[in-house]
């Protein structure tokens, strides 16, 4: 049975108050239970129970134990036969309804425009509301269909006169774009391109997704659309954009057309956003393992041209104890070659220069490939942090976006922030004997710093959604509370 009600509720809802008692015990003993869940119910929800189904089954048995009869008793009850319905009359009459009058139906139906419809309610949960709003004022209103036709209709009334007023608030041009946008769909900035995954961390997806997140940009939309209406709504338009085709999208109305789709754009933004950011962090992460994995592989086929060293070397350390002045060519010579210690040689070498030889490769990726994409990205996304620790990379971002257009692939130190920016084990790749920084190897140092930092959450991303603020996550009162914990919370 369904409409469970809570522990709480329970006895005020199901108690039968003695006028209760009187007026069901009036009738007959097989019609009162049925009657007695009628009463409750209607008292309760404000309509009349339609079929057995709606019925708490535990309601049932606590009405039953005051009337002194089974539970069975209410099987035999038929909620929609002729003695209900004359019933459900002497209910009205008994707890003082009246009919609904045209004087509360232009009530209500202000009440729902004003009220139920902005918090985008679902239909079923709404049509509540108003038994509520009708049994609270003592009134009966009209059938279940004539009451969900009303709600229904003010519904589609609010829907459209906010996307009206919505798509009124918009420029001509922005108007426009997203017309075209919707003409085109299947181009860089159409409908279904702008509907589409990011797909995986590679050059084209970043620069389309930049395209995307540039467009929305340019339209400039009112940032205060969302915050209009209820959160329901938004999501509600936005699951219908999304399951939309181009030609569906079409067929609206012309205002209808464009207020749906910059409400759609709107709350797409932030998830593009998060989107570019992933891709940001994946590409950046993508060209360290790739170059870690590159030099480590080398460095292993250098190690198979050599082997057993250990073996080698207890052999040369006992030739050598044996014939402390013997010559190298006559005592070390005949346990390993000239060859096989020159592989040795270079093996170390290139151990003691990992680091070195992963940026190198990092760096040749970075200015070969990736770095085509640093303008776009830059131009979409805006980083900030509430850690003054980490702002020279914001500093360091900042140098980069002014020198864009730039040609100087060398920089003084002292014009770029140093600190916090390159690590220190990369500081000899970055900056040469003279003390100047290279500039494409800095700006791969800024970005694998800005991906630890985002990852931390110490740097954040304007607009974002789940890069957003860490600030917004504390509660409005933290600074309160917090105060008042650290005055209460005992010393040691």
């Amino acid at each position: 049975m369904g409409l469970r009600i809570s522990n709480e509720e329970f006895i005020g809802r199901w108690s039968l108050s003695f006028s209760d008692m009187d007026f069901v015990n009036g009738k007959p003993a097989p019609a009162r239970l049925g009657l007695g869940v009628q009463l409750k119910f209607f008292a309760a929800h404000g309509f009349f129970v339609r079929d057995h189904a709606s019925v708490p089954a535990d309601g049932v048995a606590y009405l039953a134990e005051q009337l002194g009869v089974e539970c069975d008793a209410v099987n035999q009850y038929d909620f929609s036969g002729r003695t209900a319905r004359r019933h459900c009359a002497e209910i009205l009459q008994h707890l003082g309804f009246r009919r609904l009058k045209r004087s509360d139906r232009e009530e209500l139906t202000l009440w729902i425009a004003s009220e139920l419809c902005p918090t985008g309610q679902s239909v079923g949960a709404m049509l509540e509301q108003v038994f509520l709003w009708c049994r609270d004022r003592s009134i009966y209103g009209p059938s279940h269909k004539e009451l969900e036709r009303l709600v229904r209709s003010q519904r589609q009334h609010y829907l459209d006169d906010w996307l009206a007023g919505l798509s009124a608030r918009l420029s001509a041009s922005t108007v426009a774009l997203l017309e075209a946008s919707i003409a085109e769909a299947d181009g860089q900035t159409g409908f279904n391109t702008m509907r589409g995954d990011a797909g995986q961390a590679t050059l084209d997806n970043v620069l389309a997704m930049t395209a995307k997140l540039a467009f929305i940009q340019k339209l400039d939309l009112p940032q205060d659309i969302l915050s209009t209406t209820g959160k329901a709504w938004v999501e509600q338009i936005v699951r219908r954009v999304a399951g939309e085709k181009a030609w569906e999208m079409r067929r609206h109305a012309p205002a209808r057309q464009i207020g749906l789709y910059a409400i759609y754009l709107l709350s797409r933004e932030a998830q593009l956003t998060d989107a570019m950011v992933d891709l940001l962090i994946e590409t950046v992460h993508k060209i360290g393992t790739r170059s870690k994995r590159k030099v480590v592989g080398d460095i292993a086929k250098d190690i198979e041209r050599v082997y057993g060293k250990e073996r080698l070397l207890v052999e040369i350390a006992s030739a050598s104890i044996d014939e402390p002045a013997g010559r190298v060519c006559d005592v070390i010579f005949p346990i390993v070659g000239r060859d096989k210690l020159a592989a040795i040689v270079k093996e170390s070498q290139a151990k003691g220069a990992l680091d070195r030889r992963i940026y190198k490769v990092m760096r040749s990726s970075w200015a070969n490939h990736y770095r085509r994409m640093l303008p776009s990205l830059l131009s979409v996304l805006e980083f900030r942090s509430n850690n003054t620790v980490w702002r020279p990379v914001l500093a360091a971002l900042d140098w980069i976006k002014s020198k864009v257009d730039d040609g100087c692939r060398f920089v003084p130190m002292q014009d770029v922030p140093i600190d916090e920016v390159i690590p220190a084990r990369w500081r000899s790749s970055v900056i040469d004997n003279d003390g100047r920084v290279n500039r494409i190897s800095y700006e791969l140092c800024v970005l694998t710093q800005l991906r630890d930092r985002i990852r931390s959450k110490e740097i954040w991303v304007v607009g974002a959604d789940r890069y957003r603020n860490p600030d917004d996550d504390l509660p409005r009162d933290f600074e309160i509370r917090r105060n008042v914990t650290a005055v209460l919370r005992p010393r040691p």
